[in-house]
């Protein structure tokens, strides 16, 4: 059976010459990097090397780039550590619901654990925010800190982070953006984007799991949440996994340098999808704002008769029997119960939040592959529907 792969908002695949980079300090350049000798100083030199290419890749600083563990980290370590520098001054977060967990869970962290007032901004049913809304809820002198993904992880929205940062200069917020889906698939810059903090992970982009990157801009104010060492500019103690390091470097060097060609590829194959979808299964609707959203990235929902509820890991399955690899949304809460809070937060009903999916493009994918998963997608929906999926 062919098995087609189109997960990529999930992770991708280390790309070889990643490893190839990687290699030499998995094996033979083993030294740890706080140490003075020659073997400590090899890899010193190497993970700030990758640190520097980093900060210029996305128009910053060395010194403003902390290795993180990913994603979720790095969202935590944003949150987290703004409202902790600021706990006696400032007790006031602004977010959105379509947030990713990480986001999510921090911000009720902190409102549970350290009484952080929490305000949720509004949007409509494409997940486009409400700037106005935004206006209103920053309190100048009050609010920490503005929380707000530069894309969106599960519908693939694009938000207009550098008019938000408008707004945070303005009011003398500090503002965290979520770009962990975004690097390495359009460009990003932070003197462009004018975010105080940037979160972004190197699996997304076909480097190694476990290694991310923080950005906090110059003169912002951020506690720690590890203690125990100076590493990271006394930011993030623990011994650097500098491999890793080396790895997310160039996986995002790559990533840049073969942007347009990927961006090409992608539409290609997000035409030659939505073209075979749309013929052998018409009713289907397309969530999120397809006008301004990150081209590799489709959630798809699906019309099935009242008498037809079913969860949305039992289409997934479905799917995956005939060979095809697509998700329900994040891949940190995919196995939860629960149909996607993002679609629900769009107004979707929690039948047809269950029976959506999202699909997601990357490099690896073929023009076949795609035409071939829309097809699967109808037989399944057919089958489905006429009660012969067993």
């Amino acid at each position: 059976m062919q098995r087609i792969y189109l997960d990529s908002a999930s992770t991708t695949p280390l790309d070889s010459r990643v490893r190839g980079r990687m290699l030499p300090y998995l094996c033979e350049h083993y030294g740890n990097p706080s140490s003075i000798h020659s073997f400590g100083q090899l890899t010193k030199n190497a993970l700030e090397d990758a640190r520097e290419t980093v900060a210029r890749l996305i128009g910053a600083k060395p010194s403003e780039i902390i290795f993180t563990s990913g994603g979720t980290e790095s969202d935590n370590l944003a949150i987290k550590g703004v409202a902790l520098a600021t706990l006696g001054k400032r007790k006031h977060l602004v977010s959105s619901t379509l947030e990713h967990k990480a986001v999510l869970e921090s911000l009720e962290w902190l409102r549970q654990k350290l009484g952080f007032e929490v305000d949720y901004i509004g949007h409509d049913t494409k997940g486009r925010i409400d700037l106005d809304d935004l206006r209103k809820k920053i309190r100048p002198g009050e609010t920490a800190l503005i929380s707000i993904m530069h894309a969106n992880n599960e519908l693939g929205n694009l938000n207009p982070i550098p008019e938000i940062a408008r707004f945070a200069r303005d009011t003398g917020t500090i503002l965290h953006t979520d770009a962990v889906q975004s690097v390495g698939k359009i460009p990003v810059n932070v003197s462009e984007l004018g975010a105080d903090l940037l979160s972004l992970s190197a699996h997304k982009f076909c480097g190694p799991k476990g290694i991310g990157a923080l950005f906090v801009r110059q003169g912002t104010l951020l506690e720690p949440l590890l203690h125990g060492g100076s590493h990271e500019r006394n930011r993030r103690a623990g011994t650097e996994d500098v491999a890793s390091a080396v790895g997310l470097a160039e996986a995002l060097r790559l990533a840049i340098k073969e942007q347009g060609e990927l961006q090409e590829h992608i539409l290609r194959l997000r035409k030659t999808f939505l073209a075979t979808l749309g013929r052998v299964c018409p009713n289907y609707k397309l969530n999120g704002d397809a006008e301004n959203a990150l081209p590799h990235i489709l959630n798809i929902s699906f019309d099935l008769s009242e008498n037809q509820k079913l969860a949305s890991d039992v289409f997934l399955l479905a799917l995956d029997a005939e060979g095809l690899a697509v998700s329900s949304g994040s891949a940190c809460t995919s196995g939860a119960p629960k149909p996607s809070h993002v679609l629900l937060a769009l107004g979707c009903k929690e039948d047809e939040a269950r029976t959506s999916i999202r699909v997601s493009f990357s490099k690896q994918n073929t023009m076949e592959e795609s035409d071939a998963a829309a097809r699967i997608i109808g037989n399944v929906l057919t089958r489905l529907r006429q009660n012969r999926l067993h």
